[in-house]
């Protein structure tokens, strides 16, 4: 027959591992992702303090890391869908402010009724602008010559 010897840590590697695969198994379906993260926090817990008592006594570690590496994936995948969610409740209401700002438009006193109000702006910006090219064109004219002080010619 054939002896074995007993691991005191075996026991909190498996109840981590388990809790561990819950907690992903939890935290893939939406509507239960508290409680996955609880299970999570759980098994990581577990398997933390499985983790010190097996190096402590020198223990076999396998089941326990095992344990840690679902609790941690339990953990990052509830943490991935919160951040999905809380994307896409940004989402909405970056639409709901859109629609608030288009009515706001909609409904302003100062918009523009018609083309003639348009057409009249313009015809005001395009005569300020040639006020403006006439007197910089006489700026131009009024300023001194400055002589050409470059020789063109070889001095050879």
């Amino acid at each position: 027959m054939q002896h074995t010897e007993s691991n005191p840590t075996q026991g909190l590697g498996i109840a981590g591992l388990i809790v561990g695969i819950f907690s992903i198994f939890f935290s893939i379906i939406p509507c239960t992702l508290p409680l996955g993260i609880i299970l999570a926090v759980i098994g990581l817990i577990l398997t933390i303090v499985g983790l010190n008592q097996a190096t402590k006594l020198n223990a076999q570690k396998g089941l326990l890391i095992a344990g840690l590496i679902t609790s941690i994936l339990g953990i990052l995948i509830a943490l991935l869908w919160g951040l999905a969610f809380t994307g896409v409740a940004n989402q909405n209401n970056i639409f709901e402010k859109i629609e608030l700002f288009e009515d706001n438009i909609k409904n302003n006193d100062n918009a523009f009724e018609t083309t003639d109000e348009l057409d009249s702006i313009q015809f005001e910006s395009d005569k300020t602008m040639q006020d403006l090219e006439q007197h910089m064109e006489h700026i131009e004219q009024e300023r001194p010559a400055v002589p050409d002080t470059t020789d063109n010619t070889d001095s050879w």
